[in-house]
């Protein structure tokens, strides 16, 4: 079953299922499926949805200001998401991990060995 990791930022060490969503909204607002109060973030600043035809999950950007990246590199465009796949959207970074037996910790030790996730955002005053 797939799930969404959030490694950094002020939802940190928190974990979401995908199995029971074929469309999850992340964002500030209250009314997303997840909601993170990240300054940087839209109200609804993007979307993982599930691909009716190829059954697997994407990432698409909602119109946000600030914009995501998908393992450092700015989408504009649906992306399909893989195993381990870093989404960076304001302060916050998820991880997609076909495996919902990991934790928070776990991913961040996997992708350290990687040579990922030693960039930490920083925030202006």
């Amino acid at each position: 079953m797939a799930t969404l990791i959030i490694i950094e930022g002020p939802a940190k060490d928190q974990k979401f299922a995908l199995a029971d969503h074929k469309l999850v909204m992340i964002g500030r607002d209250a009314s997303c499926t997840i909601q993170i109060v990240d300054p940087q973030l839209s109200r609804h600043h993007l979307q993982v949805a599930t691909d009716p035809d190829e059954g697997r999950h994407y990432v698409l950007d909602y119109g946000s200001r600030n914009g995501i990246s998908v393992n450092g590199v700015q989408i504009k465009d649906r992306r399909i998401l893989g195993d381990r796949d870093v989404i960076e959207a304001g302060t916050t970074t998820i991880v997609y991990s076909t495996d919902d037996s990991i934790d928070a910790d776990h991913v961040r030790a996997s992708l350290k060995r990687y040579g990922q996730g030693n960039v930490h955002t920083e925030v202006p005053d």
